[in-house]
């Protein structure tokens, strides 16, 4: 992996260009500038720009060189609470919030269909995949759940499983087909190609390294110059550092290390997800499975709490995905493993979003939780419409504190400690 660059299966199979996007320098200044190049950033730019307004996005490598790069590229609806949770603990905003979740895969479909998004999208759904009988029962209740909401989810028995997964590994599950897939490099990309073409500025290799405020507004110190802006947007997620006091404390960023195959016989290839849908199961340390558009099985977990952003491919992290790859599915014993990679997935306490306004112009995002392909886009999108104080309807966020971990830097071993023993449940059926 050469410096700044997104490593894996999509840099080798992206079909769109990195923009063009210069380091920042010497003096500039702006309406609103974004710091972090991903799937957040990149959107919020995007609906700003379209709305009139002079947005600068300043990422500090390459575009796509975080979480939004290497992700599994999975299209997933929803949070990882439901209404009636996210309502009791928030209000009507919890309705709001549920709202942006459940409906991102559509605003992603509509936004690429608007801008004819090069990112190879697909929307065949998702497969939630139970490993146990209590899953399965979970599952079947969830599928009724949207089926009486109108969402035409088919619950599946074991045999419906097998068949549209490939694997006798599980119990049952439901098939959401809201879910989809894109290609998470290409997406990117073509999300800076539109935002240029709708005169928002890109700078890359300009990492933010200090930010105070300047008259009413705000100035940016980065590598090669500086920025002034009225507002600022935080859209650095798992690689925040310490810019905003207590932001990375507030943050649990995890490794989740993928591998995908060579690209599969025809013979085999038509055994695994043949419907073209994209996995994840239910175990306590989700693992998560598709096919890439060459074909190969893209197969990743969380095999260790590693919070390195520099984790090597040599690893025995890789070594545990790949055993579980294969008790999965068997018939990819002696398929050769092409491509190895890992990033940063931003977790949170709640397991929620956080939407944070630490000063005035001062606006925040993060926290995914490995939900952000679809759900990062809208949240973008939404964003925009708090800069400019043209709130999107119907879908929003509660404004939170900022609220530091106590004993964060203990976070790696601790985390490592319990996920040990969310292993030995998941392997005893628990």
């Amino acid at each position: 992996m050469t410096a700044g660059s997104a490593p894996g299966l999509w840099a080798a199979t992206a079909c769109e260009v990195a923009p063009e996007a210069m380091p920042l320098e010497g003096e500039a200044s702006a309406d609103v500038a974004i710091i972090g190049g991903g799937f957040t950033g990149l959107s919020t730019g995007l609906h700003l720009a379209e709305a009139g307004v002079d947005a600068v996005v300043l990422e500090a490598a390459a575009f796509g060189y975080g979480a939004s790069g290497r992700n599994g590229g999975q299209v997933n609806p929803g949070l990882k609470w439901g209404l009636s949770e996210l309502e009791a603990r928030f209000g009507e905003v919890g309705a709001r919030l549920f709202r942006l979740g459940d409906t991102a895969p559509d605003f992603l479909a509509a936004l690429v269909q608007r801008l004819q998004l090069p990112c190879r999208f697909r929307r065949d759904g998702v497969l939630r995949l139970s490993h146990t009988a209590a899953a399965a029962t979970a599952a079947r209740a969830d599928a009724e759940s949207l089926r009486a909401r109108g969402i035409d989810a088919v619950p599946l028995d074991p045999e419906d499983a097998a068949r549209y997964s490939g694997t006798d590994y599980y119990c049952g599950g439901l098939l959401d087909p809201r879910g989809g897939s894109v290609h998470p490099l290409d997406l990117v990309r073509s999300l800076a190609h539109a935002g240029r073409s709708a005169g928002l500025r890109l700078h890359a290799h300009s990492p933010a390294t200090a930010l105070e405020r300047h008259g009413a507004g705000w100035r940016i110190e980065t590598s090669g110059g500086r920025l002034c802006a009225r507002s600022v947007v935080i859209a650095t997620n798992g690689y925040s550092d310490a810019l905003v006091p207590g932001l990375a404390r507030s943050l649990l960023p995890v490794n989740s290390f993928q591998i995908a195959t060579a690209p599969l016989p025809p013979e085999v290839a038509s055994t695994i997800l043949p419907g073209g849908q994209t996995a994840f199961d239910s175990r306590r340390l989700i693992v998560y499975f598709r096919k890439s558009p060459d074909n190969r099985l893209v197969y990743g977990g969380r095999a260790s709490f590693s919070s390195d952003r520099e984790t090597g491919t040599d690893t025995g992290d890789y070594a545990a995905i790949h055993q579980a790859m294969i008790e999965t599915f068997p018939q990819l014993s002696g398929i050769a493993i092409a491509h190895r990679w890992t990033g940063l997935v931003c977790i949170t306490p709640d397991f929620l979003p956080h939407y944070h306004r630490p000063a005035e112009g001062l606006h925040a995002v993060v926290g995914f939780n490995g939900r952000g392909v679809a759900l990062s886009v809208h949240a973008g999108a939404w964003l925009a419409g708090q800069v400019t104080g043209q709130p999107m309807p119907d879908v929003g966020m509660p404004c939170t504190p900022i609220r530091p971990l106590p004993f964060h830097t203990l976070r790696a071993p601790l985390l490592n400690l319990a996920m040990r023993g969310q292993q030995l449940l998941d392997r005893l059926g628990r």
